[in-house]
């Protein structure tokens, strides 16, 4: 590891979903950017954020000092379409 380690910036990748009928969907990320930031007990902290098919997220977790990263997804709640009111 350099001064230069880790990379914050644009990632991509995808995860492979098990279905019900035992067969896996690949699914894409989208958009994913992860910025480290060392802290004072010695790993990294990770914040991000990205898409998927499931919708947008934010991305919060840790880097350890063994460069084993574990993130969360906080998706964002998916916005309805309004029904228009009517008059009666």
């Amino acid at each position: 590891p350099s001064d230069n380690f880790p990379l914050s910036g644009r990632y991509t990748g995808w995860f492979l979903l098990s279905q019900d009928d035992g067969t896996k969907s690949k699914i894409a990320e989208k958009d994913v950017t992860l910025k480290f930031r060392k802290n004072n007990e010695g790993y990294w902290n990770v914040e991000g954020k990205g898409s998927n098919g499931f919708g947008k997220y934010s991305i919060t977790g840790t880097m350890g000092t063994d460069y084993v990263i574990t993130i969360f997804r906080h998706f964002q709640p998916r916005k309805t379409a309004k029904t228009p009111k009517t008059s009666k």
